[in-house]
């Protein structure tokens, strides 16, 4: 048996095994393992933080739809002339540009997590959740909230979903009135395998791929171009749209110039779209997350080990007669190339590196929700503690001022539904603030019709942010229970409690619960410190560090 046959792919009835027919259908069969078991892996791993914000489902479908497309070009060679056109036809009109399309849709999460990053930075907001007395009323509220959110966020997904069923239809239509494909159509004429790849009937799927590959694909890389993540996100990004550029033209070529007829015996005119661009794609999806995460995991052992050894080291020497801890003065000490959880208290209770971390969070690190969530807490407490100290501490509705205050907090960054931007916090953890807040949060998001404003990017009291049917938090912007001070406060005086009662307000209905106090957030507050140091306090302190170098060494020289 030849490697090559002479005949090559020559449309018989019959099919091609020969050693490259073989030697391609063993690729398919093992790329096919591979893909799938880098794909478990993703999904095994999505509660990481690095994976979550990437839309693992979507990353995952993408990959997968166009890995049944390669596969199904693998097998073409060796199935020979036993490959319909009208199966063709299908694949190439509307399985092809829909496995692209979700692969766009894939490529678009870095440019929203970056807009929504910048949401966090300048605006107090959170989702609407839909509501209806029937069926209809609901999903049309659906639909409206989603539409908002794709007009209010410049989404792609609306496009998408258009020419997706544009697309549909056009092929539908042109398979019905073409008798390349059947029998009963009314234009063109049935004809060879080879020439029924050639006709006019293939327009829409060559508009459609230079539609995904040289329109939204260079337009996604001109808006993230000033993106620079901390992860290589853009990098993996470029890589895969770049890779798919080649591809269209050279497959056009394959089947519209009879100077390839020889080259196509072997290499038939779709590999062109498989190797290198979907391929590249595929892995530019899968490994660039997992290289990441691997890479994270190892760096976490290592700062681990670190510490272990370091605390051993501290426990060794520290005098046992001092009052001080082994874990104070750990605290308080290098801990080698490790930055301590002391600075980065010290810094989220507003010390001079809390603007310059925050930004950096949200322009690199893309997790500025967790900084917010920590500033948040931190005045909540602060705010807990003057409000319920004497001689206040038996004013009533305190408790439920403070309680939407807290509700603030839990819709606009820790509920799933509300949140735009959501802190990674433990399942355990994540139940127990929704024991306190699911009810109230439902009921709150779920009567709000309007689209959310713009209010303090710091904490709910210093400007009311909107409930229910615009409604907003009056007593969240009331002066200080103390008439000469300045500032503002939660509570104001018990003589205008009369005036605390509005009909329409979205809290008349609910009760606080009984386990509600100012500890609520503290276990989701000590796991969203816990992961800021261990990697974006470190790698932000590292590039301070090395900027001040930088900056000092061409002092020095200049």
């Amino acid at each position: 048996m030849h490697f090559f046959d002479p005949n090559g792919h020559d449309w018989g009835n019959y099919y091609q095994l020969d050693g490259w027919g073989i030697f391609q259908i063993v690729f398919a069969v093992l790329y096919t393992i591979l893909v799938l078991g880098l794909s478990g892996v993703l999904w095994t791993w999505r509660s990481h933080p690095v994976i979550r914000m990437r839309r693992v489902p979507l990353a995952i479908a993408a990959v997968l739809v166009l890995q049944v497309y390669v596969v199904m070009v693998m097998l073409a060679y060796s199935w020979n002339g036993r490959y319909p056109c009208s199966a063709e036809f299908w694949i190439m009109s509307i399985y092809l540009p829909i496995g692209i399309g979700l692969f766009q849709a894939s490529n678009q999460q870095l440019l929203r997590i970056s807009r929504g990053q910048q949401l966090v930075l300048t605006q107090d907001t959170y989702k609407t959740i839909p509501s209806g007395k029937n069926r209809r009323e609901y999903y049309w509220n659906a639909f409206i909230i989603w539409a908002r959110s794709v007009r209010e966020q410049h989404d792609y997904e609306g496009f998408l979903a258009v020419g997706m069923v544009a697309q549909l239809t056009i092929s539908i239509v042109i398979f019905m009135i073409s008798r390349r494909f059947n029998s009963y159509g009314i234009v063109s004429q049935p004809t060879t395998p080879a020439l029924c790849r050639r006709g006019w009937e293939w327009a829409p799927s060559i508009i459609w791929q230079a539609a995904w590959n040289y329109i939204a694909g260079p337009y996604l890389l001109y808006k993230i171009r000033m993106i620079h993540d901390i992860y290589h996100w853009r990098l993996q990004t470029t890589l895969a749209i770049l890779a798919g550029l080649p591809g269209t033209p050279i497959w056009l070529a394959a089947i519209y110039s009879d100077s390839l007829f020889t080259v196509n015996k072997y290499w038939i005119p779709p590999l062109w779209l498989v190797v290198p661009g979907l391929i590249t794609m595929q892995m530019a999806s899968l490994l660039g997350p997992i290289r990441q995460c691997l890479g994270l995991s190892r760096d976490m052992k290592a700062k681990d080990k670190a510490l272990a050894e370091f605390d051993n080291k501290t426990t060794t020497v520290a005098d046992p007669d001092t009052s001080v801890t082994a874990t104070s003065v750990t605290t308080r000490s290098s801990r080698g190339n490790m930055f301590t959880f002391q600075s980065l208290e010290e810094c989220l209770n507003h010390g001079p590196d809390f603007t310059g971390f925050y930004h950096w969070c949200a322009n690199k690190a893309f997790n500025s929700e967790n900084v917010k969530f920590c500033d948040k807490v931190i005045k909540f407490k602060h705010e807990w503690t003057r409000v319920f100290s004497p001689p206040n501490q038996g004013l009533e509705n305190a408790r439920l001022i403070m309680y939407r205050a807290a509700l603030e907090i839990y819709l606009g960054l820790v509920d799933d539904d509300t949140s735009y931007n959501t802190i990674n916090i433990e399942g355990p953890i994540k139940r127990n603030l929704r024991t306190l807040f699911a009810d109230a949060a439902r009921t709150i998001a779920s009567r709000r019709r309007e689209p959310p404003t713009a209010v303090s990017a710091v904490s709910p009291w210093e400007t009311p942010a909107p409930f229910g049917n615009g409604h907003a938090l009056r007593r969240l912007s009331r002066p200080s229970l103390d008439k000469g001070s300045s500032t503002t406060g939660l509570i104001s005086d018990r003589d205008e409690d009369a005036d605390w009662v509005d009909p329409n307000d979205p809290f008349t209905d609910i009760t606080v619960p009984e386990g509600f106090d100012e500890t609520c957030f503290d276990a989701a507050m000590a796991s969203v410190k816990h992961m800021l140091w261990q990697q974006p306090w470190q790698e932000f302190m590292r590039n301070r560090r090395a900027s001040a170098g930088a900056a000092a060494s061409a002092s020095a020289l200049a």
